[in-house]
């Protein structure tokens, strides 16, 4: 019995990579839907630039069909970022929640991912931000929508402590959090740590990759570059895996591979070894 895995934006995306261009995946969504519900994946992520691209093309209810179509179960979009600035930054952003939240509703998305910046200076206290976070889960609400708000190293929100904290303050169902190896890994908190900070009632998913404890570049470039197939890197994906299902959590797995590497070998033979060694992470009968 395989666990549910859900092959993230990322991970089916082939030669893309957040902030690089326009996002949109090299490899045709026909072909992205097939070489996905062919491995074995459970679930699906398209990210924004995708998400308009087949909207503007096929449709979301003609999306929404292939998916299903091909027996891809689940389906998550991201990613929702930059909810509480000003000016510019706003309008754009405020665009794309218009967007993730039309997306979300027409394809009955799991959920939504949400970020919380790349910083390149100060971070913002907690108190600036959690006002707008409370608005953005109330919005959720209305739309009948789930939101994984997600802490990163280079982001104002730096660990899961921060997340948890926000998603606190807003008390609403919609507002829940995703609790990702990598960043939780890179910050030092340890496997069994993480569901001494994080209330498992608060988690709306879980992703799994393996990485290096040491960086060669900024946080976000060893993020975007280098992480490493599950059982791969220095992380104990299996460990991760096994505290997580020891703390309680039934839900599927998100598996978010980003990596020169990754993004280097055909899609078909990517996508492939992503499943592989994320499945071979968990316990026998899992």
């Amino acid at each position: 019995m395989t666990p549910k895995l859900i092959a993230s934006c990322w991970t089916s995306a082939g030669d893309a990579a957040p902030g690089r261009g326009t996002e949109i995946s090299p490899v045709p969504l026909e072909e992205r839907i097939n070489l996905v519900a062919q491995t074995g994946w459970a679930g699906i992520g398209l990210a924004w630039a995708d998400l308009v691209e087949a909207r503007n093309s096929i449709g979301y209810e003609e999306l929404r069909r292939r998916i299903h179509a091909a027996g891809i179960e689940l389906i998550e979009v991201e990613f929702l970022d930059n909810w509480w600035t000003t000016g510019n930054e706003r309008e754009v952003s405020d665009r794309s929640r218009r967007e993730l939240f039309e997306a979300a509703r027409a394809l009955d998305a799991i959920h939504i991912k949400v970020g919380a910046g790349t910083v390149e200076g100060e971070i913002l206290p907690l108190n600036e931000i959690a006002g707008h976070f409370t608005d953005l889960a109330a919005e959720a609400q209305d739309a009948g929508i789930k939101l994984a708000l997600e802490a990163t190293p280079f982001s104002h929100l730096p660990t899961i402590r921060e997340a948890v904290e926000l998603v606190t303050r807003a008390d609403n169902p919609a507002a829940g959090l995703m609790v990702d190896i990598w960043h939780t890994s890179k910050v030092g908190i340890g496997h069994r740590d993480v569901w001494k900070i994080v209330p498992l009632e608060k988690v709306h998913a879980v992703e799994i990759d393996d990485g290096f404890f040491d960086s060669l570049g900024t946080m976000f470039e060893e993020s975007s570059n280098r992480r490493a197939y599950c059982g791969e890197g220095e992380f104990d994906t299996a460990d991760f895996v096994q505290s997580t299902i020891d703390a309680g959590w039934t839900g599927p797995w998100g598996v978010e591979i980003i990596s020169d590497e990754h993004r280097n070998l055909p899609a078909a033979e990517g996508i492939r070894r992503a499943f592989d060694t994320a499945a071979a992470s968990f316990p026998a009968g899992v």
